[in-house]
């Protein structure tokens, strides 16, 4: 996937959303990255943004080379059907997050126990939405969350089609049939409903209300992946993943893109009983150690 310079302001402007509102007066404009970077058809050019990387002092401009490259890497394997470079993409996102001070990170506690660093979101057409983030389960994350909460909402669906790429342990994805009776059941559909006063990248709180329609739930798979495979989910399709890394941890490469199809409204399914509940998303976690510990085991696998 190519980058023309024409679009490189909204695509630097989607990379930048993503570290937090303290350095953002610090981040580079379009106007820092010179021309010499873009060919003649004006597509940005990869090894000439590694080049220009190398020799630079400022940490935040450094910090967005790096994600840029491996936000590419990222989009045209998906774009493209390839084989994503796990440990070339792994070494682009930590540097990029290493070298800029903590409190430039925005790494929050999703609703599924998992930390979500937010890489890329592109939100201007909704047709065109395009969401990358990093995904990393650990087993000190549970101090954090509420885990009978977490396994009561864990089944689930995307407004957009997700696909997700294992950095390091294995990931347990499973997928379920739900279908709407009119009988009363154990589980229902709940939607998601935002706080919109706190409507920023991976910042916000979130209810699950139930909208009271019951359903039969039925488990279709059991799929495991690892480093080095990848899957797909379709929007609206339920589905719950979970970590059984070795030493407790797994993380992966996750992408929402509305290309390849995208619904109005997503779900999770909860205890029919149950009338709301609310997720927090707003806690800060340092991933320091976490990724640390994520290199750790991309260099015993990686030999």
């Amino acid at each position: 996937m190519e980058k023309k310079k024409i679009d490189f302001a909204e695509f630097l402007n989607s990379i930048n959303k993503c570290y937090s509102k303290n350095c953002q007066d610090k981040l580079p404009k379009p106007k820092d990255f010179p021309f010499q970077l873009f060919d003649h058809e004006q597509n940005i050019l990869i090894e000439e943004l590694n080049s220009f990387r190398q020799n630079l002092t400022d940490s935040y401009l450094k910090s967005v080379c790096y994600r840029i490259s491996a936000v590419i890497s990222i989009q045209k394997a998906r774009e493209n059907d390839k084989k994503l470079d796990i440990i070339e993409t792994w070494n682009l996102v930590s540097k990029s997050i290493e070298i800029v001070p903590k409190e430039c990170v925005i790494s929050s506690i999703g609703s599924q126990g998992f930390l979500s660093i937010p890489l890329y979101k592109y939100e201007l057409e909704k047709k065109n939405f395009d969401f990358l983030r990093l995904h990393i389960w650990d087993e000190s994350l549970k101090a954090y969350i509420d885990e009978e909460k977490c396994e009561k909402f864990s089944i689930h669906t995307h407004s957009f089609f997700a696909e997700s790429w294992p950095i390091c342990g294995k990931i347990v994805n499973d997928r379920y049939s739900a279908k709407i009776t009119e009988s009363p059941n154990d589980h229902s559909l709940f939607t998601v409903q935002y706080n919109k006063t706190l409507n920023e990248v991976n910042q916000h709180t979130s209810n699950a209300v139930n909208s009271g329609e019951d359903v039969n739930l039925r488990q279709i798979s059991h799929e495991i992946y690892m480093p080095g495979s990848h899957y797909q989910i379709n929007a609206g399709n339920f589905h719950k993943s979970i970590s059984k890394g070795d030493n407790g941890i797994s993380a992966t490469f996750f992408s929402f893109t509305a290309k390849n199809g995208l619904v109005d409204q997503s779900f999770v399914i909860g205890k029919s009983e149950i009338q709301s509940s609310e997720i927090n998303r707003k806690m800060y976690i340092d991933p320091t150690p976490l990724m640390n510990k994520i290199t750790k085991e991309i260099t015993s696998y990686a030999g």
